[in-house]
C-alpha cells in the first residue's frame, strides 16, 4: 500500500494526515465509470436511425454506469476508513514492548493465570514435542514453554492472546520473559 504523505493547515494548526493512494485510484475509476456510462448512454440513445432519443438505453448505460462506480466508490471509502484505523492502532509487537517494561523488575509476580482452554492450545500446538511446563509470564498473555529432548530442555515464549497460539518472534520481549524465568529459580 503506497501512502502519500501531506500536510494540511487549519486554524494555524499543523495536521499531519497520510493518504491512501489506492483508494484515491479507486475512487476516481468510480467517477469515471460514473460519467463513461452517462456519455455512453447517451451516444448509444441517440445512435438512432431516425435520430430520435432512445430513453431506455440511455438509463440502462447511466444505471449500469452509475451502480459500477457506486461499488468503486465503496471500496474506496472502505480502504479509506481501513487505512484510518490502522493508523490509530498501535502495532501489537510496539504494544507488547511497552508493556513489557514491567518485567524490569527481576521478579516480577504474575497476576494473572493461564485457562485449560489455553492449556490444551498449547498441547496441541505441540503435540509432537515433549512440553515439560508451562509457565506464565508477568506479562499477561505471555507464556514460557518448556521441553524436554534428548540434548536437554529449551524454551519457547508463546503468545496465547487470540483466536490460537502464536510463538512470539521478538527478540526484546522473548529475552525479557527468559531472563524473568531464569531469576525464579
Amino acid at each position: 500500500m503506497i501512502v502519500n504523505k501531506r500536510i494540511n493547515r487549519k486554524r494555524g494548526v499543523r495536521i499531519h494526515m497520510n493518504e491512501n493512494i489506492v483508494a484515491k485510484i479507486l475512487f476516481i475509476i468510480g467517477i469515471a465509470q460514473m460519467l463513461i456510462g452517462l456519455i455512453v448512454g447517451l451516444i448509444l440513445g441517440n445512435a438512432d436511425y431516425y435520430g430520435v432519443m432512445n430513453w431506455s438505453v440511455v438509463f440502462m448505460w447511466t444505471i449500469g454506469g452509475f451502480i459500477s462506480g457506486m461499488l468503486f466508490l465503496g471500496f474506496s471509502e472502505i480502504i479509506k476508513l481501513l487505512h484510518t484505523i490502522n493508523e490509530k492502532t498501535p502495532s501489537l509487537q510496539k504494544e507488547a514492548f511497552h508493556n513489557i517494561k514491567t518485567l524490569e523488575e527481576k521478579t516480577a509476580p504474575v497476576s494473572w493465570s493461564l485457562k485449560e482452554s489455553d492449556k490444551e492450545k498449547i498441547n496441541e500446538k505441540y503435540s509432537d514435542e515433549a512440553i515439560s511446563e508451562i509457565v506464565p509470564s508477568p506479562k499477561e498473555g505471555y507464556c514460557l514453554v518448556k521441553f524436554k529432548s534428548s540434548a536437554g530442555y529449551y524454551v519457547k515464549v508463546v503468545n496465547v492472546d487470540g483466536f490460537g497460539v502464536e510463538e512470539v518472534h521478538d527478540a526484546e520481549i522473548k529475552y525479557t520473559i527468559i531472563e524473568w524465568y531464569n531469576n525464579l529459580n
